[in-house]
């Protein structure tokens, strides 16, 4: 077993620890409500449901900002896919587990997560802008100060450096399958790392190319 499998598995076993805790205490809060029968059509409720739980029903009122933030949903969303196969990968000490199964639908996945993530990339340097250059009216107020300030800026940046992890991933690997072909697998060349960032990455030793790919795999986890 290589000693980056053991660091993930046990990496892996500590998150499935506290996410466990955490989880249950979720789950006992909610225990704590009491049966309702609600009242109204169910389709209205649904529909806020939807906006509220998942679109944040605020944003809609103005198009553009939803329009980014769907960006960001939906890549976030889209990009758990590619969580199985880490999983998958981290445990067992492989690499890209549903490429050679997949064929050609593994790239047209994966494309389709790097033009979601560009989009998202885009979008999350949007936000950062309004929140910390251009300072929209309301975010200055005193309740979206502190905490909440420095909250929505972590995530905001957390955003940015799980793309630059897989997209950077992406690149090196493309490259390192025509480097060492017998420990990569071939997967076909992606949307975004292959066409707009190979020429780069392609120029890199042998030895950064691996830093980065591997680099690339652990931020974006």
């Amino acid at each position: 077993m290589k000693v980056q499998q053991i660091i993930f598995i046990i990496l892996l076993l500590v998150t499935g620890f506290f996410a466990f805790r955490l989880y249950g205490r979720v789950i006992a809060n909610i225990r704590l409500g009491k049966a309702w029968t609600p009242d109204g059509k169910s389709d209205v409720r649904w529909k806020n449901l939807i906006l509220v739980a998942f679109g944040q029903r605020k944003m809609f009122k103005r198009m553009l900002p939803a329009v980014f933030h769907l960006f960001i949903y939906v890549a976030f969303v889209i990009t758990q896919i590619e969580l199985i196969e880490i999983l998958v990968d981290g445990v067992f000490g492989i690499h890209r587990f549903f490429a050679a199964p997949l064929g050609s639908f593994y790239t047209f996945v994966i494309s389709s997560i790097e033009l979601l993530s560009v989009l998202a990339f885009v979008a999350t340097l949007i936000f950062l802008w309004r929140r910390n250059v251009k300072r929209v009216a309301r975010f200055e107020n005193p309740e979206m100060q502190g905490w909440p300030r420095l909250d929505a800026n972590l995530i905001l940046v957390g955003e940015l450096l799980l793309i630059i992890g897989i997209l950077t991933m992406n690149s090196a690997d493309l490259a390192l399958q025509s480097l060492d072909p017998s420990h990569y697998q071939q997967t076909g060349s992606f949307l975004i790392s292959g066409s707009f960032l190979s020429e780069f990455v392609g120029q890199l030793d042998l030895g950064t190319l691996i830093f980065l790919e591997r680099g690339g795999w652990w931020l974006h986890i």
